[in-house]
Order: C-alpha cells, then structure tokens, then sequence
C-alpha cells in the first residue's frame, strides 16, 4: 500500500524552518557575549541583551507575520484577490513601534557610552600602553607621571598586564607605528592605539576589574604580517598582591649576562625592521660580544637559538634612535645557530650565527 503524501503545507512549512533551525543551532553557542568582568562591562551585557531580545522579538513577529499571510493568502485559483490601497491605522502602527524602539534604544546606549567612557580623578593605577608592530609594552607610570616599570612581550611571549581589582585602571593608549586596537573580549569594549608625538592627546581607556583572574587579550586591528601573534593577557589580583609584584619588578635589576663583554666582537644594526647583515660569524669556545645598534624608534632584540629552537640567548629589548647595547654571549658549540628579533621574528630580521 503507497505511503500517503505529507500535506502540502507540512512540506512547505519544513522548508521554510529547516533553514531556521539549522541558523539558530550554528548560533547557539554565541547568543550572547562573554561573562563581563568589569563594572562597565555589566552595563554593555545589559545593553546587549535588551538588543538582542527586542531584535528576536521584531524578528518573530514579522516573520510569524510572513509566515501567516504565506499560508493565509496563498494562491488557490486565477481570480485576482482583493485589491487594497492601505490602511491608516496599520501604517501608523507599522511606524510607530520601530521609531520607539530605536528611541529607546538610543537613550540606553547614551547612558551606556557614558559609563564605559566616565574617568575618576583620581585613578588607583595608570598604565601607558604602547602597540608596535608586532607587540605590547605596558609602562606603569609613577605619581610624577614617569615610568617606573615597563612589561614588554614578544610574539612568543606575551606580556601580562597585572592590576589591583575593585579600583579604577587608566589606560594610555599610543601606538608606535600602525593602528592598533587594546580588545579583552570579557571587557566587552576595545579602543584604538592611534599613532602620536610627543605631547599629542592620547586615546584613554578607564576599567574597574571586578574578579580576581587571568583575561585574554589582543590586537583588534588589523595590523600586518603577525597580527595574530599580537597577544597579552590581563591578570586581576588583590591591592596587596598588586603591590608585591609591582614593588618586586621595580626592585628587580635587569637581568645582566654571564660573561662580562670582551673577546670578539660582532656588529649588527637594525633599521627600517631589517638587520644590516643576515650572517655572522664567531669563534667556537669561548665567549663573544655581539654589539647591536638599534637605529629607529621602534624595540628590537637580538636572540640566538640553537637547532632544535632552543634559546641559547636572549637580548634585553633596546628603543633607538642610535641606542647601542654590547651583548655578552657565552662561548658556544660549533655548528650553525639562528640569530633573531624576538619582537619582529620576519625574514629581514633573522641570520645565520656560524660557530667555528
């Protein structure tokens, strides 16, 4: 016996949600933005929220909408339908309720922008963040305004922005080169690092952290080859263990080489993000000086890694213009090492070490 055929609006129905469904399920997972873990945050996620549901609820009820007239007035013969030239009260209706939704939504999002851009007077910690290509320095500025410890990362190690919660953190954001944009997606805000002199305004981003933790950040700008690799992280911590570290990182000298400089010494520049030479050659046995120069205002390294891509050694960062900087290497094994800028690992600043 023939199986009987699904109604024809059953058919019609389930082609029309199939697609419904599947674009609600690939949705799912991000209906809503991350947790929020700052006090303007909460206000951006309510924001959100109310958006999201007054668009589902549109969204509904035109589609409910279209969905009744498809199967109410579909064609069931030639005979042309009632023809209708419009209705006052519908049409004022129809435009009513968009133009007070969009009100609404206007006013809260101008109480919202307020919040997340309000500044106190007197902030706990201010930060001046620098965005270079393709990295971060974080430079915690003392009460006179002058840097008292600097945190800089390099695309294989990210740097961690340490800060007191429950306080208001102050942002000063200046890229060296490109746009770049400070983005931690718990933050729920990101702002642009814009290219400045001295002495310019700076864009200013101002956060109260509510929870101890580990936050994610990056870059949201596109920015060049590594943008990817353009990370760090933001890690809320109680005043006092903020204190500790800040106090231990100022204290902390930087770390000096084993070897004091003399033996051989080598010559490299840096400019324009390119190393002058992409090969050099030391004496194997017995320790050398690598004298770097870096010559644009940007920060360069230089690193050695062995074959297997193990450092060997790591330069301390050096800002030019014309800043020099003798690096104190330990004698090492013959063979072929790979010398490199951490902060800029492309092809122009990377050689070859020969060790013989």
């Amino acid at each position: 016996m023939p199986r009987e055929a699904a109604p024809s609006w059953l058919r019609t129905a389930a082609r029309a949600g199939a697609p419904l469904l599947l674009l609600g399920l690939l949705a799912g997972c991000a209906l809503l933005p991350p947790e929020p873990k700052t006090t303007a945050a909460r206000d951006v996620w309510n924001l959100y929220t109310i958006v999201f549901f007054m668009g589902a609820a549109v969204f509904l009820g035109v589609e409910g909408f279209i969905v009744y007239a498809i199967f109410r007035y579909r064609r069931r013969d030639d005979r042309l339908p009632d023809q209708l030239h419009g209705n006052t009260m519908v049409e004022v209706v129809w435009t009513a309720i968009p133009t007070v939704i969009v009100l609404v939504l206007f006013v809260l999002s101008i109480f919202t922008l307020n919040t997340v851009n309000a500044e106190t007077d007197d902030p706990g910690v201010t930060i001046e963040v620098d965005g270079f290509q393709w990295q971060w320095t974080f430079n915690y500025l003392g009460d006179a305004g002058e840097v008292a410890y600097a945190v800089t990362g390099t695309p294989a190690n990210p740097p961690t922005m340490a800060v007191p919660i429950n306080e208001p953190v102050r942002l000063l954001l200046r890229s060296d080169d490109v746009i770049h944009s400070f983005y931690v997606p718990q933050f729920l805000i990101k702002r642009d690092l814009i290219p400045a002199q001295d002495g310019e305004e700076l864009n200013t981003l101002e956060f109260t952290v509510t929870e101890e933790g580990t936050y994610a950040g990056q870059c949201a700008e596109f920015c060049g080859d590594l943008h990817a690799q353009m990370t760090f992280s933001v890690q809320g911590m109680s005043r006092s263990a903020y204190d500790a570290w800040l106090e231990a990182g100022i204290a902390g000298e930087t770390p000096r080489p084993s070897v004091e400089p003399g033996g051989t010494v080598v010559e490299l520049i840096a400019d324009q993000i390119e190393f002058d030479t992409h090969e050099l050659r030391v004496p194997a046995g017995e320790p050398f000086t690598l004298r770097f120069t870096n010559a644009e205002s940007v920060v360069h390294n230089v690193s050695i890694y062995d074959g297997d891509n193990e450092e060997v050694f790591i330069g301390d960062p050096v800002t030019g213009p014309d800043e020099v900087i003798e690096y104190a290497v330990d004698a090492l094994e013959p063979g072929e090492y790979t010398f490199i800028c951490d902060y800029h690992p492309v092809s122009d600043m990377t050689g070859t070490l020969i060790v013989e």
